[in-house]
């Protein structure tokens, strides 16, 4: 994951940093998880979605935004996502 993308966890039920980015974006605490897909600028590369909690769940997210970039997309990423 950390080879094609940024991770960065944001806890939706704190206080300072973390809730100003939730404001920012317009995600409600206490929210399912949400697994978003951003450019630098902050825009969506894919459209939002939550209660992504599973392999090859996020395996398919992964591959759409690549994908959507004209990334190039792994091999065993694809497997991921085909489980």
């Amino acid at each position: 994951m950390e080879v094609h993308f940024e991770p960065v966890a944001i806890y939706n039920n704190a206080k300072g940093k973390d809730a100003k980015i939730l404001k920012e974006f317009n995600e409600p605490a206490w929210n399912y998880q949400v697994i978003r897909f951003i450019t630098h600028e902050k825009e969506d590369i894919i459209p939002r979605r939550d209660k992504i909690n599973t392999v090859p769940a996020v395996a398919a997210r992964m591959i759409e935004a690549l994908e959507k970039k004209k990334r190039e997309v792994p091999e065993e990423l694809r497997a991921l996502g085909k489980k």
